[in-house]
């Protein structure tokens, strides 16, 4: 009986003392993957709680998707359209380094959306996404450029330089806006090239716009 008593005593003694088991939480990162999964499976109820719990967790990516939310309104998650609240999110992902809050801001800034219209602020904002790597902003600095905008005259060399370097980070759209300005300098043959190589990266607009061009 003593044996079999030392036994059980020490088995017991070797079991965790869950007085000091730690539980970890969930950190924001796990909790956002969680919010993709539920709003990729249209479970939009679970999607917005889980969403709501990582804002002003400091975890941008959390803020610049209700930006997001709140720039084009959710049916699904029921966010009407508010561009306030939109610019107030983008503006805590932008502090945080979100580069895509920046685009955001930068867009809202030149369009005078929730907050009012400033040129300068805009391109400000616009070229710090840029410089982080933001594709839309690259491409965005492209258009004002290629076209001109309020004060801005049009820069040809400054929207090839834009568009270039959305390029070389893979984005076809910018394929399609950088042979439209070459066409408009008369040089064609670069302009065809582009085309081709961004509908081969399958872009819509470059395909249709390849068929009805150049026949």
């Amino acid at each position: 009986m003593k044996s079999n008593e030392s036994k059980i005593n020490s088995d017991f003694n070797k079991m965790p003392n869950t007085d000091q088991i730690h539980i970890e939480e969930n950190t924001p990162q796990d909790l956002f993957k969680e919010y993709k999964r539920f709003y990729e499976t249209e479970s939009f109820l679970e999607a917005i709680e889980m969403l709501t719990q990582i804002i002003n967790k400091g975890f941008p990516a959390a803020e610049f998707e209700m930006g997001k939310h709140h720039y084009f309104g959710s049916e699904q998650l029921g966010i009407a359209k508010d561009y306030l609240r939109a610019f107030d999110y983008f503006s805590k992902a932008a502090f945080l380094g979100h580069s895509g809050a920046l685009y955001y801001q930068g867009i809202m800034y030149l369009k005078g959306l929730g907050v009012a219209l400033d040129v300068n602020q805009a391109l400000h904002n616009l070229n710090m996404a840029a410089t982080q790597g933001e594709i839309e902003a690259l491409d965005a600095l492209g258009k004002i450029y290629q076209f001109g905008y309020s004060d801005i005259l049009p820069d040809y060399k400054k929207a090839e330089s834009y568009y270039k370097n959305a390029i070389n980070l893979g984005n076809p759209p910018s394929m399609l806006n950088l042979a439209l300005l070459l066409e408009n300098q008369l040089r064609f043959e670069e302009a065809y090239e582009l085309i081709i190589e961004s509908a081969k990266h399958g872009f819509v607009g470059a395909i249709q716009y390849g068929l009805s061009t150049y026949k």
